[in-house]
């Protein structure tokens, strides 16, 4: 009986040390989860700047370059390898004056066929009008005859008849001189009749022929106007640009070889990063400085299209322009987006790239602690600071990118 006491008590016991240990662990467990990850950082290498509360200015800085306010493309009308060139970049030229030709052999030997055939054409279709013509001629001729025998049996029944009632002629030429008339008389309805259908429906085919014709003619026309399509011409007159072509380049139908600058004034054209695509309008103005002077542009028209992170967007002067401008010329345009606010503000920095404006390591004494943090808009020197940070705090600003799995910085001297 005591040995049975004895056991139950060792086994009380063990189960006890059994679920003190649990419990050590558990509770050890619990404090080195929710320990906060701490990493030593030098002063010497992070950056620190101070919260502060003022002016926000809305704006955007971009950098700008001249183009003419107007141009108009160099297009290449027949593709073909390029065999003389007669301009140069920069080069001024008249409408219609050459710039380059092109060569393509089996677009001429097409050219030619098709103009052979043409030709072709065009000679059977008036080798047919001939024959109408003919066919008119003898017909007229058919005509004339009927006539000319009608009034021929009428003069001789006409004489027959007078012999007869004189009682000199005989019966029997009397009666062949009526027969004869008779006949003459159906005979020429007959001629007429057949030749007024004949007429209509050579009329019908004479304008169809040469209705044929002259569209074949028209044809030949642009055939041959085709054939100077390989000689590129400018559309306009104006400043050649953009123009880089070499001898024996192959060039496609359609394909834009540069363009021709009217010269009739300038605009600027900006490339923007795709950030700001929806916060540009036509119509937001902006600022630019020219040795010493200020001058206005405003947005006129927005490209949306992005091309290696970018879209562009073309600006126009508002009222003086910048005297002896060139293009090519670049400017740094100030682009004010909204009115100036009083906000908080905290110098951009490396950081935002690690943690993308959600949060941010605020500095006090010797420590930096992470706290959430939400910013709004931003200029080239500034984010604006929504929530998160008060003035006067101290944040750090530099690479996260080694210290963005921590929680708290030990900041050393």
């Amino acid at each position: 009986m005591d040995t049975k006491i004895v056991k139950k008590k060792s086994k009380l016991k063990l189960i006890s040390i059994i679920l003190v240990s649990a419990l050590a662990v558990s509770v050890f467990g619990w404090y080195f989860l929710n320990q906060k990850k701490t990493f030593n950082v030098k002063l010497e290498d992070i950056t620190t700047d101070v919260v502060t509360k003022g002016k926000f200015e809305d704006m955007l800085m971009v950098t700008a370059q001249t183009q003419s306010l107007n141009s108009s493309l160099v297009n290449v009308l027949e593709g073909g390898a390029v065999k003389e060139i007669f301009a140069e970049d920069g080069q001024m030229l008249m409408k219609g004056q050459p710039i380059a030709r092109v060569y393509n052999p089996n677009t001429e030997f097409n050219y030619l066929n098709q103009e052979t055939g043409i030709m072709q054409q065009i000679s059977q279709m008036r080798s047919s009008l001939l024959e109408l013509k003919n066919q008119e001629f003898n017909q007229d001729k058919e005509l004339l005859q009927s006539q000319n025998d009608y009034n021929t049996a009428l003069q001789t029944f006409n004489l027959q008849k007078r012999l007869y009632d004189a009682e000199i002629g005989k019966k029997t030429d009397y009666d062949v001189a009526l027969q004869n008339l008779n006949y003459q008389k159906q005979r020429k309805q007959i001629v007429e009749k057949g030749s007024a259908n004949e007429k209509a429906s050579r009329n019908s085919q004479f304008a169809a022929i040469n209705n044929s014709i002259n569209q074949m003619e028209k044809s030949l026309d642009i055939l041959r106007s085709n054939k100077n399509n390989f000689l590129i011409m400018a559309p306009v007159s104006g400043r050649l640009s953009s123009f880089n072509i070499s001898l024996g380049q192959n060039l496609t139908t359609g394909e834009s070889i540069g363009k021709i600058d009217l010269m009739g004034g300038y605009k600027l054209i900006a490339k923007v990063d795709e950030y700001y695509i929806n916060k540009l309008q036509v119509g937001i103005k902006g600022r630019l400085e020219s040795n010493a002077k200020q001058y206005e542009v405003i947005i006129s028209k927005i490209l949306p299209e992005v091309k290696d992170g970018q879209f562009s967007v073309e600006l126009n002067f508002i009222d003086a322009k910048i005297e002896n401008l060139k293009i090519g010329m670049t400017f740094g345009v100030k682009l004010k987006l909204s009115a100036d606010t009083q906000s908080m503000m905290i110098p951009k920095g490396n950081f935002y790239k690690d943690t993308n404006g959600k949060w941010i390591f605020v500095l006090k004494n010797s420590k930096a602690e992470k706290r959430n943090i939400s910013l709004g808009r931003e200029n080239p020197m500034y984010y604006e600071v929504v929530s998160g940070l008060k003035a006067g705090e101290t944040v750090i600003t530099s690479d996260y990118s080694e210290l963005k799995k921590y929680e708290i910085l030990d900041i050393k001297k």
